[in-house]
């Protein structure tokens, strides 16, 4: 779905990979909230149960948790914030540093990408065709891919593959546990009570795939046979 509405202080953009992001233009909280008002009259039956970016500037930053808890009250919940650097950022929501963001290919469409190294809290990378990460995916940071993405590691952060509407791709990881699994079109969140474990026990290497409308996630050597 494209969607796209905007104000002179506030901007819904409708993305494939990254649900919807809320752009706030204005250092006026009062006049920010009255025009996001207006616009979630008509937007908000689209956001609901869907990945919510908010992305804020230097000169507005402070007042994000007004924002935060404004779209909470409409059972809309930010998943992340966007921002140039943390610095003054006072919220408990993740972010992502966008001087941190590192795109691997620019170039066409690559078959595979490699990323070596692990992926810290705030930070994303982004790939054309599939993406290996040879390291740990931690929590709070996000890696998208428009193919497969491979973890050769622990992947407690968010992964969106097949991004821009690939619904044939999988995610794969040796310790398979992010909050959130998006791929295509389709979104899953995890329970409750596997979120972002320190520790687990009898961990294998699992794969996540669509399978009649639905996210699923199963061991890899079941997945070898299916």
């Amino acid at each position: 779905m494209v969607f796209n509405q905007i104000m002179s202080q506030v901007e819904i953009k409708g993305k494939n990979f990254l649900g919807f992001e809320i752009s706030i233009n204005s250092d006026d909280p009062k006049r920010t909230l009255a025009e996001l008002e207006s616009l979630l009259a008509v937007s908000s039956k689209y956001m609901k149960n869907s990945i919510i970016t908010l992305k804020l500037d230097d000169f507005n930053k402070e007042y994000a948790n007004k924002v935060i808890n404004f779209l909470k009250d409409k059972d809309i919940y930010v998943n992340a914030i966007v921002v140039k650097n943390k610095n003054g950022l006072d919220a408990d929501i993740p972010f992502i540093e966008t001087n941190k963001t590192h795109l691997i290919n620019e170039e066409g469409e690559k078959e595979v990408s490699t990323f070596k190294g692990n992926l810290r809290s705030g930070q994303s990378i982004k790939a054309n065709g599939d993406l290996v990460v040879v390291g740990n995916v931690n929590s709070n940071s996000y890696i998208y891919a428009t193919g497969n993405i491979f973890v050769l590691g622990k992947l407690y952060g968010v992964p969106h593959a097949g991004y821009g509407g690939n619904n044939e791709a999988i995610v794969f990881a040796f310790d398979l546990n992010p909050p959130q699994i998006r791929i295509g079109d389709y979104i899953t969140r995890s329970p409750e009570k596997n979120v972002l474990l320190k520790k687990r026990i009898d961990v294998a290497p699992e794969v996540a795939f669509v399978d009649d409308g639905v996210i699923v996630i199963i061991g890899y050597n079941e997945w070898l046979k299916s």
